[in-house]
């Protein structure tokens, strides 16, 4: 095998699989990629039997072939070698790589291709193509109430579900949900899978590079979904189980509607979360408190041995004087990701879960469980 190609096509190709490649494990050629030259492309490809992920680089491909290359090692040796310069890669039949970069030379161990897991296929039925920036913006909107508590593993991921040419997001702690839908994929598709977190990150993070395409192509078969886009694969085995069902917790009736100004209610939730304890969730201690009086709210905290604090917003509000409280990183969350200028704001009392949604967006919501104090 032998390759001529230059840095800045090969860096953005390492890039996209490192990442993917495990720090440590038992089977030593996981930390290595895969390296296949074939016609005018080299081929990357890094998997921890969970995840893997696929990319094309241009190059010069003077014998074609495939080894596997120690990835952290060769990837330290490509960013120290200089910009300008044309690397040269070959590899022999006793597996030994070696890189020529104008007057440095370098020598590196692989292992055998043939060792390398065998990465899944892209899914050739039950696929839809979604615009990228849509599809991104859904994981966003979602993955933040995504339960970290391992002992809750079908929670551990974003319930996805398409059918009827919609597609549909969820995400749930079991004390808050999100829940996001787009219309518009084909017809054709009827799916559901749970994503794991690990993946969701994985996507975020290729999505937030320079992406060309203006549409992603996502497949789903019985134990896996992928991703493509740009020359590039990305796919993930699933959470297997039943999601719970989410449409149980979200409320069909509130009795009060308040409208709040997006920002200046993230900056009234911020400001009293400094007067929390707020890494424990479930200590009352982590809890805000809505104060709504008659065209006016009051967001507090009060904290024994640290302090308390409180700021105003004026709002139309014509309803009983009612409090309640919350999480403060939990509300955070949830108004970092509205993107109109106004939220709704709809609860029934302080024991009650209460609904945020932006205003004009009928397609997105969160539900937000109150914090008995």
């Amino acid at each position: 095998m032998k390759v001529i190609c230059v840095k800045d096509e090969l860096v953005k190709g390492l890039m996209t699989i490192v990442p993917i490649t495990p720090s440590k494990s038992s089977l030593p050629v996981l930390s290595n990629f895969l390296f296949q030259a074939q016609a005018d492309k080299i081929k990357l490809s890094s998997t921890d039997l969970e995840i893997a992920v696929k990319c094309s680089v241009k190059a010069e491909i003077v014998e074609e072939g495939a080894i596997t290359i120690p990835t952290k090692r060769f990837t330290d040796i490509i960013r120290e070698i200089p910009d300008d310069a044309q690397i040269e890669i070959s590899a022999d039949e006793s597996n030994q790589i070696n890189i020529i970069a104008g007057k440095s030379k370098f020598n590196l161990m692989g292992i055998t291709a043939v060792d390398f897991p065998v990465i899944p296929e892209f899914p050739k039925d039950n696929n839809f193509s979604i615009k990228t920036t849509i599809f991104a913006s859904m994981l966003k909107k979602t993955v933040f109430a995504v339960s970290k508590d391992p002992q809750r593993y079908i929670l551990n991921g974003i319930y996805m579900i398409a059918e009827e040419e919609t597609l549909k997001m969820v995400a749930t702690d079991g004390r808050r949900l999100s829940f996001i839908s787009t219309k518009g994929i084909d017809s054709k598709v009827k799916a559901k899978a749970i994503i794991p977190t690990k993946a969701v990150t994985d996507i975020l993070r290729l999505l937030s590079s320079e992406v060309k395409a203006e549409e992603i192509k996502i497949g789903i078969s019985e134990n896996q979904t992928a991703i493509e886009f740009d020359d590039i694969i990305l796919s993930s085995i699933l959470i297997e189980g039943l999601f719970p069902n989410y449409e149980q917790v979200i409320p069909k009736k509130t009795a009060i509607k308040v409208e709040l100004k997006t920002q200046d209610s993230l900056k009234a939730v911020k400001q009293m979360a400094l007067l929390t304890n707020e890494k424990n969730a479930a200590d009352r201690s982590s809890a805000i408190k809505f104060a709504f009086n008659k065209d006016l709210l009051t967001v507090s905290a009060s904290t024994a041995g640290l302090g308390s604090g409180e700021t105003e917003m004026a709002i139309e509000y014509s309803n009983d004087p009612v409090e309640i409280s919350f999480n403060p990183g939990f509300i955070r969350d949830v108004l970092q990701n509205m993107e109109e200028e106004s939220v709704s704001f709809e609860f029934s009392d302080a024991l009650n879960p209460a609904i945020i949604s932006p205003q004009k967006d009928k397609d997105y919501l969160c539900v937000v469980m109150p914090m008995r104090v």
